[in-house]
């Protein structure tokens, strides 16, 4: 059962344990960084592949629940899919057909970006840097930062991006965000 869920995400690696050969190998078969993005809504993350700028194909859903090795992998395989360019042939879509926002179950997008924290992702050299933020917060530019190298297991990558969002969430009930 566990294989349908997370189908696509039971590549072999390496090191079981671990993506650190896979993201530098796909890092220099791209010759660029590489991003994804989570949602944290209610009892779920959505993960979510992204292309140049824009979030791409189905969101990955998972309950918060999943354990932090899951939850590591479930990311890293989602960075192993980022497209460096983004599909032109692509039709602009409005708010109302973000795929985040679908697969939230939300009732509107307001109240998914009002109780939604955004996590963005992206690989910097040696280091994974994950920046969470509630996704509509009174200032912009201001985001809790967790850096973790991208050599460490995945149960502490996903340690870390909890780490992150309660971090934000910690900023957001002190007013900063």
């Amino acid at each position: 059962m566990l294989d349908k869920l997370f189908g696509s995400h039971n590549r072999s690696r390496v090191a079981p344990d671990r993506s650190t050969r896979e993201l530098m190998d796909t890092k220099k078969r791209l010759r660029c960084e590489l991003r994804a993005s989570i949602y944290r809504y209610k009892d779920k993350f959505i993960l979510c592949s992204i292309a140049g700028n824009t979030e791409y194909g189905e969101p990955l859903l998972l309950g918060t629940d999943i354990s932090d090795d899951k939850l590591g992998l479930a990311l890293c395989d989602q960075l192993l899919q980022y497209k460096a360019k983004e599909d032109r042939d692509c039709p602009k879509s409005s708010l109302s057909n973000w795929r985040a926002f679908k697969a939230s179950g939300a009732k509107s997008v307001r109240s998914f970006e009002e109780n939604a924290m955004f996590v963005y992702v992206r690989t910097i050299n040696t280091a994974i840097n994950i920046e969470a933020a509630p996704r509509v917060a009174n200032e912009q530019e201001l985001v809790a930062l967790c850096s973790i190298s991208n050599g460490r297991n995945h149960a502490e990558v996903g340690a870390t991006v909890r780490k992150a969002i309660r971090a934000a969430e910690v900023l957001r009930d002190a007013g900063m965000l």
